[in-house]
């Protein structure tokens, strides 16, 4: 359990950065109030780091328990909601599903295209949960239930291309995606170095996932590292700002020159 010393009533964190220590703090905030009301609070979308220090702050209120939503079973951005063990939430009635749809050329849009597109709406990242595009003539955009009304009357383009936005039943959207898609990444590598395993992950030569490592736009296990020396084990997952995620799956043994043989999954 992560140690909190407590002052009255208030709470000092330890955490690395200004933006866990804040988040660390509203979901305190959230979780005193639901103690207090016996009423359910939910959160806005929350990423994996924010999850994990939900989970932390959560073992100090043994009378209360949290779920996490994200519309769909794989999805990466959740809603967390924290309740007492006597109360049911019903978390559909948090998210929404839209579809977005249009003559998209293949390998010209990204996720970050529908993504600057939904932000430059107006709205707040945290608002918006994961979105899911592979390249196809449809996207799917997960949301509070309060946008949805919204963006379906706003969202006109993507890029220079014009959409088609309709909502989407949550039932329906894992029938729509099947099953998560993985493509196999085999290689050698000279150690477990961050930066040689995910410069075989994402195609790039050390020297140059270096200094995106330094710059604090690679994350293992959702949480920022700086060195590109830090040692990544099996089942870790590194994740490159724009780039995607990638999983260690697998050390298969050594090289004759001694380069350990690597399995990745590079979730797509």
């Amino acid at each position: 359990m992560k140690k909190i010393a407590v002052f009255d009533d208030k709470p000092s964190f330890n955490y690395p950065l200004a933006t866990e220590e804040k988040w660390a703090n509203h979901l305190w905030s959230l979780l005193k109030k639901t103690e207090k009301t016996n009423v359910g609070q939910w959160t806005y979308f929350a990423d994996p780091r924010q999850q994990q220090i939900a989970r932390e702050l959560l073992q100090h209120f043994p009378a209360l328990k949290c779920s996490f939503f994200g519309g769909y079973p794989d999805a990466e951005r959740v809603r967390i909601c924290f309740s007492p063990f006597t109360i049911s939430e019903s978390p559909e009635e948090s998210i929404n599903c839209l579809s977005i749809e249009g003559n998209f050329p293949e390998s010209i849009l990204t996720h970050r295209d529908f993504l600057g597109a939904v932000l430059g709406l107006g709205l707040k990242r945290e608002m918006i949960g994961d979105i899911i595009y592979r390249g196809e003539k449809e996207a799917f955009l997960l949301l509070t239930a309060e946008l949805k009304p919204f963006v379906l009357g706003s969202l006109q383009t993507v890029g220079r291309f014009p959409v088609k936005v309709t909502e989407l039943p949550l039932g329906e959207l894992q029938e729509q995606l099947g099953p998560r898609r993985v493509k196999e990444i085999k290689g050698t590598v000279a150690s477990l170095r961050l930066d040689a395993v995910a410069g075989l992950g994402f195609g790039l030569s050390r020297s140059k996932i270096a200094p995106l490592v330094k710059g604090g736009q690679v994350k293992v296990n959702y949480q920022i590292v700086s060195q590109p020396s830090r040692t990544v084990k099996v089942g870790d997952l590194i994740s490159l700002a724009g780039r995607g995620r990638i999983e260690v799956v697998e050390t298969m043994g050594e090289s004759r020159k001694g380069r350990t043989h690597l399995l990745l999954q590079r979730i797509i």
